[in-house]
C-alpha cells in the first residue's frame, strides 16, 4: 500500500467498481460506499445493490498488501480469503442454507492509481463450491474519492 493510504485515518466517500470474470461471466457493478485505514490495512465498506440479489446485506474488504479478505452481513452472510499461492476455506450463508468455499488464488496486485483513487486491487483464483471441479475467477476492484 502506498504511503497515503497507510498513514490515512478519516473516512472518505467513495464510488466504488467492481468487476467480475467468473466462468466467462463478466459482471460489472457501480456502489457508493466508504474507504478507512486503520494500521497497515484498508478497508472499503458497502451496501450490496439491488441487482447483486443479496438483500440488505453490508459488505466490507480489508486489504492489506499481500491480502484481500471479504466479509459480508446481514440478509447473506459470507466470509472468504484471498493470499496468492494459498488455500483458503470460507463459506456464504443464505436462507436456504450454508454453501462451502474453496479458493486458491493465483495473483493478486494492490495499489493506488493516482491521488483520487484510494485503493486499486486485481485478483484471480480458482474456486470450488462444494467440493465440485474449480472455476477461475478474477476480480478488479477499484475505490475512487467522491470530490467533497
Amino acid at each position: 500500500m502506498t504511503e497515503k493510504q497507510q498513514s490515512g485515518t478519516g473516512k472518505r466517500t467513495v464510488c466504488i467498481t467492481l468487476e467480475s470474470d467468473s466462468g466467462g461471466e463478466r459482471i460489472v457493478r457501480r456502489m457508493t460506499g466508504e474507504w478507512f485505514s486503520k494500521g497497515r490495512h484498508a478497508y472499503l465498506r458497502y451496501a450490496e445493490p439491488p441487482e447483486a440479489e443479496m438483500g440488505r446485506t453490508v459488505t466490507t474488504v480489508r486489504v492489506e498488501q499481500g491480502e484481500v479478505r471479504i466479509v459480508r452481513h446481514g440478509d447473506v452472510s459470507f466470509e472468504q480469503t484471498f493470499v496468492p499461492d494459498r488455500r483458503h476455506y470460507g463459506y456464504l450463508q443464505t436462507p436456504q442454507g450454508r454453501i462451502e468455499l474453496e479458493t486458491f488464488t493465483q495473483t493478486l496486485d494492490v495499489a493506488a492509481d493516482g491521488p483520487d483513487a484510494l485503493l486499486a486491487v486485481r485478483w484471480s483464483y480458482e474456486l470450488s463450491v462444494m467440493g465440485q471441479a474449480p472455476e477461475r475467477c478474477s476480480i478488479c476492484l477499484t475505490a475512487v474519492a467522491v470530490p467533497e
